[in-house]
């Protein structure tokens, strides 16, 4: 059940094909007047997105954006909320904590969002979530992986939820089942600098190498900007087993990858949330092939719900989804799943009790996604099964392990 190969399956509404056909030319609406398919005015509901899709999270934000319009597309095609046409508004936050909660109090004080999906990046989430917690709209972490987004929080946070994989479980998870198969003795951190989630997933590491035994001989810090070949080779110098790469940046990781091969290093990569982008995996080409990283989701997995949501990206885009799109696809879902329990599309009561309904009924939310069975933890998590995969060189992984949700 867990495991398999890719496979593609066909959509069994011709409607859904025709809108999905519509989001890769680029026509799908993101408000009512975009649409053009209504001879007169349906209610709305409104959510918003806060997506990098310029700066350091480029990597992930247009996936992400991508998948947003291609649920909304669907929601709409199957008749919408309650019967009321769902409307997202994407902004770009550039990747930059003060853009971000920017961002989130444009959203929920001018456009009258019920929830917002994102912000892509942790770094961003810091401060862009307290702004709408303040504000008390509900926000969805899609893709934000660091300790303290949902649960004990170093700020309140009561209004933030999170169906992305935190790194708290995935890091162990990945390092745990290598440990298992290959008896390393010896390993290198490295995370780059100025980086909210690098430091996390790095502190992380650290304590799972030491559970499993395996010594960490060099502690190495990456600059965000500029060559990271001297670090790079005092990691190769200390002559690991392994080095983990901990950052938020899909390129500098890739960087590192690349110039640690050509350095020399003959030993195993072990990464974090970064490397599960297709971004990441193409820019750290050949050199990054093997690279082991603990996912929310595998593209191959055999969940019908799965496999839906693959044929219908690669059939609106024409490339196969990531799991960034995943998540954030699977968010839209998890909202209006939500949004139908509080009735929203037919309320007639004010956007802040409209929020608060949604908020309620988002703890009880159960259903099965791309990413498998999922549900809400008490602290607003997720539990789920944590992928193991390895880069295949080019821009996409290969299944090599499972954990439930540990190893």
């Amino acid at each position: 059940m867990f495991g398999g190969t890719r496979r593609g399956r066909a959509l069994a509404l011709g409607a859904l094909i025709v809108v999905a056909a519509g989001v890769a030319a680029g026509v799908v609406a993101v408000s009512q007047s975009d649409s053009g398919s209504e001879s007169a005015p349906r209610a709305t509901v409104a959510i918003g997105a806060v997506l990098s899709l310029t700066g350091g999270g480029n990597v992930y934000g247009p996936q992400q954006r991508r998948a947003v319009r291609l649920a909304v597309a669907q929601v709409n095609a199957a008749g919408g909320v309650n019967g009321a046409r769902l409307r997202v508004v994407v902004l770009d936050d550039r990747s930059d904590p003060a853009q971000g909660a920017a961002d989130m109090r444009r959203l929920i004080r001018k456009d009258g969002v019920v929830a917002i999906i994102g912000p892509t990046l942790s770094d961003v989430a810091v401060t862009a979530d307290p702004v709408a917690n303040g504000l008390q709209t509900p926000v969805l972490a899609v893709s934000n992986t660091k300790r303290g987004i949902v649960g004990n929080c170093p700020y309140p946070c009561s209004w933030i939820w999170r169906d992305s994989l935190g790194e708290a479980v995935a890091v162990p998870a990945n390092i745990t089942d290598y440990a298992l198969h290959f008896h390393p003795s010896t390993a290198v951190v490295m995370h780059t600098a100025d980086d909210v989630l690098g430091s996390d997933e790095a502190s992380i590491a650290r304590s799972s190498f030491a559970a499993n035994r395996i010594r960490v001989v060099a502690d190495i810090t990456l600059p965000r900007s500029g060559s990271v070949r001297a670090g790079v080779r005092r990691a190769v110098a200390a002559n690991p087993d392994v080095i983990f790469v901990a950052s938020t940046f899909g390129a500098v990781a890739a960087e590192a990858i690349r110039e640690a091969r050509a350095t020399g290093f003959k030993g195993a990569f072990l990464g974090s949330n970064t490397m599960n982008s297709a971004a990441t995996t193409k820019a750290a080409g050949a050199a990054g092939k093997g690279t082991r990283s603990g996912a929310a989701w595998y593209p191959g997995n055999d969940f019908p719900a799965n496999a839906d949501f693959v044929a219908a990206y690669r059939q609106a885009y024409r490339e196969a989804p990531d799991q960034f799109a995943a998540q954030a696809y699977v968010g839209v879902q998890i909202l209006v799943t939500a949004m139908s329990s509080a009735k929203l599309g037919v309320s007639t009561e004010t956007i802040a009790a409209q929020r608060q309904a949604l908020q309620n009924a988002l703890g009880d939310v159960a259903l099965t996604t791309a990413l498998g069975p999922f549900r809400f933890t008490p602290e607003h998590d997720v539990s789920q099964i944590v992928w193991v995969l390895a880069m295949d060189g080019r821009e996409g992984h290969d299944l090599v392990g499972f954990c439930s949700p540990g190893c």
